[in-house]
């Protein structure tokens, strides 16, 4: 391993050639030595503790150069699963850190760094489980698909947990083995227009014929939240075109959580964006077409700490984001001083509890400042769901 001084310069040449124009300003060479103090720290911690640290690719940079595993939210819970930690330090906002431990159970600790509230998301702040209540007592039969960027309890009523991968195959299978009961998929809208549209491409190649109307996509606005990523909202159809004419001759990497999705795969439709240019992936996924497609130029339409991950990967290629300041506050709530308060300090870790006073309201369980809990009947119920999303 290098000195703590080579090290800092490493990141002050790594951060201002691969994310100069994502964080401006921020990472001088007294910073980035302070980083890598403090990086030292964290891999002699980590390595005591028997700690695996994983890190979702919207972190800054910083949390990209210590993670043992970076991805998306599917591909840090399936690693968890396989590599059977002792322990895993989990940095992203809490509802994957949560999702994790759900897969895991018992057989790892599974820590935070930082509350729930910190570490949050519009899609879960924005859920109305009121809403949900009344819908499902108005379809009693129906079937409720939940994205995997929900809060527990919304997993644990649901019948089917999706990605932003497989949302669409999820949808077709439940339209094939329940054919004429009502699905409603939750809570992006975003991603719930577009993979609604490719369900029903996969269902029509099958010959299988469904009423549309039996898809419903959740729309409901709360918490001040639209029923969407706040991130990816920003990111819509103007921003896009913008960035289209600037530069007519890069392929395009859409979320498919983003504003822009539904217009894109619209002028797609209409022969306005050529089809082989345009490409509604996964973070995960547009990692895999930036390694494997011809193409010298991307447009990138999700939060922009993912490109300080294309732009290191691949330094021969340019990667342009729709937005460099569309950052998720949440993702960014977690610090390298907060990891190492939770490797010292054993805290916060999320902990399934069985029968527990203090876990009066399902929605809202126990936390102090040393462990968060989730009910043992949430956690059952939201694995039942959880499962049969890792092979879909």
């Amino acid at each position: 391993m290098p000195t703590k001084e080579n090290l800092a310069w490493q990141y002050y040449r790594d951060f201002h050639l691969y994310a100069g124009d994502l964080y401006p300003n921020q990472y001088n060479y007294i910073d980035c030595l302070r980083l890598a103090e403090k990086t030292f720290e964290i891999k002699r911690l980590a390595a005591e503790k028997k700690s695996h640290i994983l890190v979702h690719y919207y972190l800054r940079p910083e949390f990209h150069e210590i993670a043992e595993k970076l991805g998306d939210s599917l591909a840090l819970s399936k690693y968890m699963r396989e590599v059977q930690a002792e322990r895993v330090d989990f940095q992203a906002v809490f509802f994957m850190g949560a999702t994790a431990k759900i897969i895991a159970g018992n057989n790892t600790r599974v820590f935070v760094g930082d509350s729930p509230k910190v570490l949050g998301c519009s899609l879960v702040s924005g859920t109305d489980h009121q809403w949900i209540s009344a819908w499902k007592r108005e379809n009693p039969d129906g079937i409720l698909i939940t994205y995997i960027n929900s809060d527990t309890y919304t997993k644990s009523i649901s019948n089917f947990i999706s990605t932003s991968r497989n949302t669409d195959k999820i949808i077709a299978h439940v339209a094939r083995k329940f054919p004429g009961q009502k699905i409603l998929f939750l809570p992006d809208k975003f991603l719930g227009q577009v993979m609604k549209i490719r369900a029903l491409r996969l269902l029509e190649q099958e010959r299988i014929k469904i009423d549309p109307d039996l898809i419903e996509i959740y729309k409901q606005p709360f918490g001040g939240f639209n029923a969407c990523c706040y991130v990816h909202e920003k990111l819509g159809r103007d921003s896009i075109l913008v960035t289209m004419a600037e530069h007519p001759n890069a392929e395009v990497m859409i979320h498919p959580e983003c504003g822009c999705a539904s217009f894109c795969m619209y002028q797609i439709e209409q022969n306005i964006i050529p089809a082989d240019k345009a490409f509604f992936l996964s973070t995960e996924q547009m990692l895999r077409r930036a390694e494997t497609s011809p193409a010298k130029e991307f447009i990138v339409a999700t939060e922009p700490g993912m490109l300080y991950a294309l732009r290191k990967r691949l330094p021969n290629k340019i990667f342009i984001p729709v937005s460099a300041t569309a950052h998720c506050d949440f993702m960014k709530g977690n610090t390298l001083d907060k990891l190492l308060r939770s490797l010292r300090e054993d805290r916060l870790e999320i902990v399934i509890c069985k029968n527990c006073a203090d876990c009066v309201d399902p929605k809202t369980p126990y936390e102090d400042d040393r462990v968060i809990h989730i009910p043992k009947v949430i956690a059952d119920n939201a694995r039942l769901g959880i499962e049969p999303m890792l092979s879909i």
